[in-house]
């Protein structure tokens, strides 16, 4: 390997690296103080870099809170279709989807109680929501697949919604029993009335 193309992968490597440890520092300052408050500069400090090398990697503080929510949903595996893999009933989906969905809400509560109304506020974080709550409705949708029952989707959007999850929680309630509970009760609706 000549040293030109040796040098251009540490170089490469070192660039890699620097962007990662910039959004370290963005997402450490963004999970204590939330996004608006967070500045440049900040991000240039917690990272020991300077603002310009920040500048370099994100031209925006969009472009950087961008990459940062990118970041968090992967990490907090925000349930998709593949949920319901093996699960034939409307009964059985509305379970999984029940149980997928709070265990969500727990992974996640941290982050909605920090930025709370960011995320109306900054546009790329209200673009980020919109986006997770389309997808959240689509799966809503796959659950119910096959079912005309307009009560049972407006009962299976407020039950698998965050404040509902907060009141079961507030009670006492368990991820596991609230999730049992809730599905249970939204399956019990799917199979039909009882007589």
């Amino acid at each position: 390997m000549s040293p030109r193309s040796y040098t251009m992968q540490r170089r490469s490597r070192h660039v890699a690296q620097t962007r990662e440890r910039i959004l370290d520092a963005a997402l450490e300052l963004f999970s204590r103080q939330g996004a608006q408050a967070t500045t440049m500069n900040e991000v240039a400090r917690r990272a020991d870099v300077s603002p310009t090398t920040v500048s370099n990697h994100f031209a925006t503080q969009d472009s950087l809170i961008e990459a940062v929510v990118s970041r968090v949903l992967d990490d907090i595996q925000v349930p998709d279709s593949t949920i319901f893999a093996g699960t034939r009933s409307m009964a059985g989906r509305l379970r999984v989807l029940t149980s997928s969905i709070y265990a969500f809400f727990e992974r996640t509560l941290s982050w909605y109680e920090l930025l709370g109304a960011e995320l109306v506020e900054v546009p790329v974080l209200a673009r980020a929501q919109a986006a997770f709550w389309d997808s959240i409705r689509q799966l809503y949708a796959r659950a119910l697949a096959g079912n005309d029952d307009d009560l049972l989707a407006k009962t299976t959007a407020g039950l698998l919604h965050p404040a509902t999850f907060g009141a079961l929680k507030a009670v006492g309630m368990t991820v596991d029993e609230a999730a049992t509970v809730v599905g249970e009760m939204l399956a019990r609706r799917a199979r039909g009335p009882t007589r």
